[in-house]
């Protein structure tokens, strides 16, 4: 009896401990230093943001300048003219965002389409149907403060290996009814990326998680349609 009830409590404690992804979460120390600045910006900038994005390290990496995994030079090009804001950061997990997104962070905002890519950082920690409710209570919130703004919701990219991708496969799957035709708008880049068995060259860095540059060039590629729709749209 003693024996089971450790295991039980070591049980609570891991789910304790891992997070649970549709529950707000902050971290600490930088983090929230980054946090307050978006926050700032939202009410300083808020009448010339019209393009939001929010997601983890593959978000963030938009706005990094380096030639092999930065994308800078192409968020400069599509995304910065439209008054763009990157609301990512390194390590987010779905809980995070959902924080910072109650916490400020869209206050003052009324952009015309928010892209939303997150849950890869949650793959570790949390069970497929608990990260997708995560993202769906993202999406929920993001709706509820943000009511003239179309959500692109994106799917986790493959990432490492088959197993990995295929979680994310069926994360993807059970995030993509949020696609109600309109106001959410659901896109899955697999098939840029993996072909059901290997990766394509050339589109990650070595851990086969984050993107190159090149990788980006084929986010912006594979998105534009479906974006330039959502965003020029008088809907």
């Amino acid at each position: 009896m003693k024996i089971f009830t450790i295991f039980a409590t070591i049980s609570f404690l891991s789910t304790v401990l891992a997070g649970t992804p549709w529950i707000p979460e902050p971290r600490d120390g930088s983090w929230l230093e980054r946090h307050e600045g978006f926050v700032n910006n939202s009410l300083i900038n808020g009448g010339e943001i019209n393009l939001l994005f929010y997601g983890d390290s593959i978000t963030d990496n938009w706005e990094v300048d380096d030639p092999y995994w930065g994308a800078k030079e192409i968020y400069d090009e599509y995304y910065a003219p439209l008054g763009s804001a990157n609301y990512g950061v390194g390590s987010d997990r779905t809980e995070q965002v959902l924080w910072r997104i109650i916490n400020g962070e869209v206050s003052n905002l009324r952009p015309k389409v928010c892209v939303l890519k997150i849950g890869t950082n949650n793959l570790d920690e949390n069970t497929d149907v608990d990260i997708a409710r995560g993202i769906a209570s993202i999406v929920t919130e993001l709706r509820s403060r943000l009511p003239e703004t179309k959500v692109l919701l994106l799917g986790i990219l493959p990432r490492e290996n088959s197993v990995m991708t295929s979680r994310c496969e069926n994360i993807n799957g059970m995030i993509s009814i949020l696609d109600n035709g309109n106001t959410v708008r659901y896109l899955n880049m697999r098939g840029a990326y993996f072909d059901g068995n290997f990766f394509y060259e050339g589109l990650y860095v070595h851990d086969l998680i984050h993107l190159s540059k090149l990788g980006y060039a084929m986010w912006q590629e594979v998105m534009d349609p479906l974006f330039s729709d959502m965003f020029n749209s008088t809907n």
